[in-house]
């Protein structure tokens, strides 16, 4: 933390975005499996995509890459080993799944399955980034955040695999996620401001960073936008991404860890 760290932005990011389209997929087909077509396929690719791309950005934040495999020696204690094991297990499922809709044997449950395990892997990023060395977020600060990013992000990017007239569903849960979203960016940052002295620091660092307000901006911009049109226009998460992205910045960069005020009063 404290630094921009683009291949964990990059990671998170691209994670959460895939977990979300997943959900989503399996909401989508709760009950029966749709039938073989050409934007199920390219969903499941989009989704596995973003996996690989995600995994192999992670890998530029190890100071060892090849020594990969010691990140699952901890799963008792450590949440980061556990996040590293559910992602893989939703990364194995990701690929199965694009693989059944390939071959047209496509299976509901595995669906349900899948965006579960995905879940549970964006649980643990949240509570491995819970760190008690960083006071502002030693709560459950990341995992709303998180959570809200795969709402967004997935329920935008599914409107690229989906008519139109199915737009309506995504909508009702991309709104209210930007609108939950733009409050609680709002008022965070506030929150921390009356805490300690560390804590403050990070908040002031949030009111003063052209990340954290064009996060707010894109948020507050993509609401008016779905209030003024129907659908979902297809440029939409493209801009969503991008405020994801700066807000995603504005958590690795900007948060003050409890040792920048060692033998200062607190």
């Amino acid at each position: 933390m404290e630094n921009l760290e683009l291949p964990l932005v990059i990671f998170t990011i691209l994670t959460q975005m895939a977990v979300g389209m997943a959900i989503f997929t399996a909401v989508r087909q709760w009950k029966t499996v749709e039938g073989y077509s050409l934007k199920t396929r390219n969903e499941w690719i989009a989704i596995l995509g973003l996996v690989v791309v995600a995994v192999l950005a992670a890998f530029f934040h190890l100071g060892k890459p090849l020594g990969f495999f010691r990140m699952l020696i901890n799963l008792q204690t450590a949440w980061l080993s556990r996040e590293i094991l559910a992602f893989g297990l939703f990364g194995a499922l990701t690929a199965v799944c694009f693989y059944t809709v390939f071959s047209k044997a496509a299976n509901g449950w595995l669906f349900k399955l899948t965006a579960l395990v995905g879940l549970l892997a964006v649980f643990s990023t949240g509570m491995a980034y819970a760190s008690a060395g960083l006071d502002a977020i030693h709560n459950i600060l990341p995992l709303t955040f998180f959570f809200l990013t795969a709402l967004t992000l997935g329920s935008a990017a599914a409107s690229f695999f989906v008519d139109e007239s199915a737009h309506g569903m995504l909508r009702s849960v991309l709104e209210p996620s930007l609108l939950v979203s733009l409050v609680v960016r709002m008022i965070i940052p506030f929150a921390w401001i009356s805490g300690s002295t560390v804590m403050a620091q990070t908040g002031y660092n949030f009111l003063a960073s052209p990340f954290h307000w064009l996060h707010m901006l894109i948020l507050l911009g993509g609401f008016v936008v779905l209030r003024r049109v129907k659908g979902i226009p297809s440029w939409l998460p493209f801009l969503l991404i991008v405020g994801e992205l700066l807000g995603r910045l504005a958590f690795f960069a900007l948060m003050v860890s409890s040792g920048a005020n060692l033998g200062g009063l607190y």
